[in-house]
């Protein structure tokens, strides 16, 4: 992880990674990375290996909106729940419905 960036549990299974001066185009980018990485590394155990899957939403903060953190949340969380709901295991970016 670089400096300019923030890991955060978020609630639940739910985490958060907060990029500083990065595009949705990179969040997207780095959320795949992380996903293949994650999918192609299985939890071993005694009783055998447990895939791992993730399911990522991804947000921009906007400069001219005057987003609140809140907002800019609640817009990643629309996206994982649109992944959810399509199969999991994807990226999905915000879009605005």
């Amino acid at each position: 992880m670089k400096e300019d960036m923030l890991f955060a549990r978020y609630g639940g299974e739910e985490f958060v990674l907060a990029l500083k001066d990065g595009t949705e185009i990179e969040g997207e980018d780095l959320a795949n990375q992380m996903r293949k990485s994650v999918e192609a590394q299985p939890l071993i155990t005694d009783q055998g290996d447990i895939s791992v899957t993730l399911s990522m939403g991804v947000a921009e903060a906007t400069i001219d909106a005057e987003e609140t953190l809140y907002q800019l949340l609640n817009k990643a969380d629309q996206a994982l729940y649109l992944v959810k709901r399509n199969g999991r295991n994807q990226v999905q970016v915000y879009t605005k419905i």
